[in-house]
């Protein structure tokens, strides 16, 4: 892996940008627009901790049935910790850009590989607009 690693999901709204992939660990930040929204996901075989650096974000921790376990407004400074497995939806209904800092403590690797087949590149020279 190069030194850092961008990537644009299709719609242009959310980028990951990693610092570190690796089986014990990865880690990096993850850009939102406003009004954006991920799908509902979880990191199986890792532990995710998240700090927010800039803007807002917010961050639905949902149980295995799908039902809403608690909702958490991160702020610049806040850090929230998931448990291995936690579904969870990552969303910015704010109306500034979101900058969240996070490290996975295990092995993410295969969901950072379909990253890599679904989402486009962002090379360093495009690197500068921010999302």
């Amino acid at each position: 892996m190069a030194a850092f690693e961008m990537w644009e999901e299709p719609t242009q709204e959310v980028r990951f940008c990693f610092s570190h992939v690796g089986m014990d660990f990865s880690t990096g930040v993850l850009l939102m627009k406003s009004d954006t929204e991920l799908p509902k996901h979880n990191r199986p075989h890792a532990e995710e901790n998240l700090l927010q650096i800039e803007g807002r974000c917010q961050v639905t921790l949902l149980t295995d049935e799908g039902e809403v376990e608690a909702v958490y407004d991160l702020t610049p400074g806040t850090m929230l910790h998931m448990k291995k497995g936690q579904w969870h939806i990552h969303a910015n209904p704010f109306p500034e850009p979101s900058t969240t800092q996070f490290k996975a403590e295990g092995d993410i690797t295969e969901i950072v590989q379909a990253m890599r087949e679904k989402f486009t590149k962002v090379e360093p020279d495009q690197a500068q607009s921010q999302v």
